[in-house]
């Protein structure tokens, strides 16, 4: 059958490489000869290399092990970017982030259209259905084709089902490699044809060093306020995130802000930026009420322990129940300088009516 022309790869450039925390899972993949893996943890562990990674191992011309050789054509043609045989997965936002394309949107619905954008924050049935050209044709290097999917519970039904029908019976020499950080949010019938394997969450120990050889100064404070998250950390460390988020971190102590001047002050944060750290936030009033120690922001400790002096454990709890309800629909608002200054509202009113 005659090949379809080459596809470069949309994704970064640079040979993936797992993180060291990874290794037995990534042994645990290679070992297992199948040809469809949903690999899951928490987000900003290394999730999306080490599915990087694994596509690099199948798609090695000469590897021996579970690392692939960095030599060979196809190791080339993945650490430039533009390997013919691997198809990566994203949601347009992703996408957009990333310096990339906006995607595949010929295929959208009427519906998923009228989304606008809480349809780039999904993947579409259109992202799906070139794979079963892709399923037809023989490999352009004459080994795997494989199939990334970033994150795989962002998939909508419709997608999902497409991907269903391609699992079920996998067309000879074809790889699918998933991540997902919701398990409960991806198809069980997908799940039902995955071998799953859990990709765990680095001890400090194992974080800090890593860190610290990236550059990173104060990696322990870095890490914690990423929720041990060391990939979602390093890239917090951005020095432009950094000073947005010594400015969120004046509104949200300071007893002179109001709602309004906060989310001004905020704007460029984002609303579902200010509502993830108001969240972690929150979750440290809870705990130093409580008497333990903050988790996300451990040198904040004397200002956690000032606020939460004024409130009840239970009205703490209360509002970051609230806030916590509004991650489902933050990212999708009508407007997004209506819902900064919502968010405010919350949670101002409810550290003293401010």
């Amino acid at each position: 059958m005659a090949r379809a022309p080459a596809t470069a790869m949309p994704h970064r450039p640079g040979m993936p490489v797992p993180m060291p925390w990874h290794a037995a899972a990534l042994q645990a993949a290679v070992a297992s000869g199948v040809p469809s893996i949903l690999v899951h943890g928490t987000a900003g562990t290394g999730e999306r290399r080490f599915a990087l990674a694994m596509a690099a191992h199948w798609l090695c011309e000469a590897a021996a092990g579970p690392r692939p050789c960095l030599e060979c054509a196809g190791c080339k043609l993945v650490e430039a970017g533009n390997h013919p045989d691997l198809r990566m997965i994203e949601p347009a936002s992703m996408a957009a982030e990333a310096g990339e394309g906006e995607g595949d949107g010929e295929d959208e619905t009427v519906e998923e259209k009228g989304k606008g954008k809480a349809a780039s924050q999904a993947i579409l049935i259109g992202q799906l259905r070139p794979l079963t050209e892709l399923a037809r044709i023989t490999s352009h290097r004459g080994g795997a084709r494989v199939v990334v999917i970033h994150p795989a519970d962002a998939m909508n039904i419709s997608a999902s089902n497409a991907l269903l029908k391609l699992l079920e019976e996998p067309p000879p020499g074809m790889r699918f490699l998933l991540v997902a950080h919701r398990l409960q949010r991806v198809s069980a019938t997908v799940l039902s044809r995955c071998m799953r394997i859990a990709l765990p969450m680095p001890t400090a120990t194992q974080a800090v060093p890593w860190l610290e050889a990236q550059g990173i100064e104060d990696a322990e404070t870095v890490l914690a306020l990423a929720g041990g998250a060391p990939q979602a950390a390093l890239e917090a460390a951005d020095p432009v995130r950094a000073a947005l988020s010594k400015i969120w971190l004046r509104c949200v102590s300071e007893a002179s802000t109001t709602a309004l001047s906060a989310a001004r002050d905020t704007k460029d944060v984002g609303a579902p930026q200010v509502l993830s750290w108001l969240v972690q936030w929150t979750h440290d009033l809870a705990r130093v009420k409580a008497g333990s120690p903050p988790r996300y922001y451990p040198q904040q400790a004397a200002t956690l322990q000032r606020l939460s002096a004024t409130m009840t454990l239970r009205a703490i709890t209360r509002l970051h129940r609230t806030l916590a309800l509004r991650q489902r629909w933050i990212r999708h608002p009508l407007n997004p300088q209506l819902a900064l200054e919502s968010l405010w509202i919350d949670y101002l009113q409810a550290m003293g009516g401010r």
